[in-house]
């Protein structure tokens, strides 16, 4: 019984397999590419002497801005869209009329809401700054790391 199996194994099935590895045993040798030239760089001494501990806060630029009394005000009514992100909003259109100028913005609620120069939006009392057909320019204040508020831009851009 053993010996039928073996036989039984060794029936040339692969006959498609071993014409193709015989063609490629026959093809000539190809020639391989040399190695790219590796290229050589300056070596950099760092001296810590020279330079701040990164980590220790960098006191003297943070100070001065929480001395400036930058901080949102937290007193007025939210507007719709500070209840979203920045990056869920979506900038699809202007408008103007009369010398107003009004941006067409699209939300994760999937309403279409109307904003000029002045309105807040997003989640970090951004104000817009300025609409034109291509972006909409917001100032945003954000917490820094000692307390205080420190101020950034941010733009929309238009989808198209």
């Amino acid at each position: 019984m053993p010996l039928v199996a073996l036989t039984a194994c060794s029936a040339d099935t692969h006959s498609d397999l071993t014409a193709y590895i015989d063609e490629v045993k026959m093809r000539k040798a190809s020639r391989i590419a040399p190695l790219p030239e590796v290229k050589s760089f300056e070596s950099y001494q760092y001296n810590k002497a020279d330079l701040r501990d990164p980590f220790k806060p960098a006191v003297v630029e943070a100070v001065s801005e929480a001395v400036a009394g930058l901080q949102p005000d937290v007193q007025r009514n939210k507007e719709p869209l500070e209840a979203f992100p920045l990056d869920s909003l979506r900038f699809v259109g202007h408008l103007e009329q009369e010398g107003r100028v009004w941006a067409v913005i699209t939300a994760p609620d999937s309403l279409v809401y109307r904003v000029e120069e002045g309105n807040y939006l997003g989640q970090n009392f951004g104000r817009i700054s300025l609409i034109n057909e291509s972006q909409i320019e917001i100032k945003e204040i954000i917490p820094d790391a000692l307390g205080g508020w420190t101020e950034r831009d941010a733009t929309l851009t238009l989808e198209e």
